[in-house]
């Protein structure tokens, strides 16, 4: 069964003038770049986005709805301010591309709708894929990673899952 982390960071919130650099898509990381950030503003659609506290644990409930519609299993979600990180497992024979992308179009329409803003960019292009490599990769982002964040978070088990 596979099962991945997948991190989607919010528009324009990670632009090639980064501190830390900047990921280049099929090339990795890469050095910050001010020219380049300022072309890509220039090029932007819309203005940058961040979830603000009320809007993570929104998204956070949207990715959990989203998993129970589809039979996937969300272990855990960890929301900031400029991303969020879904640890998710699934049965079928369904690639990681369009799980990941299924949960990128649906929190996008979700947002579209609370914001009443259709067609906004609330996503940047492209994502992050990890697929855990063994239980102790996984037991690590559950009780590591994951919880090291400092927005709105969800573990499966936890005393706040609720319905």
């Amino acid at each position: 069964m596979p099962c991945y982390l997948f991190t989607l960071h919010t528009y324009r919130s990670w632009m090639p003038d980064n501190l830390r650099g900047f990921v280049k898509k099929s090339e990795g990381v890469q050095p910050t770049n001010p020219a380049l950030a300022e072309s890509y503003r220039d090029a932007a659609s819309d203005e940058p986005y961040e979830f603000d506290d009320l809007t993570q644990r929104f998204v956070v409930e949207v990715v959990r709805g989203i998993g129970a519609r589809h039979r996937w299993r969300v272990h855990a979600i960890a929301c900031e301010p400029t991303h969020i990180h879904l640890l998710v497992s699934w049965e079928s024979g369904e690639a990681w591309s369009s799980v990941r992308g299924k949960f990128k179009n649906i929190i996008s329409l979700e947002l579209s709708k609370r914001h009443e803003q259709l067609g906004r960019r609330w996503l940047s292009t492209g994502a992050s894929r990890k697929r855990v490599k063994d239980r102790t990769h996984f037991d690590y982002l559950m009780k590591t990673y994951l919880p090291r964040h400092g927005g709105a978070c969800w573990c499966e088990g936890s005393v706040s899952e609720g319905g």
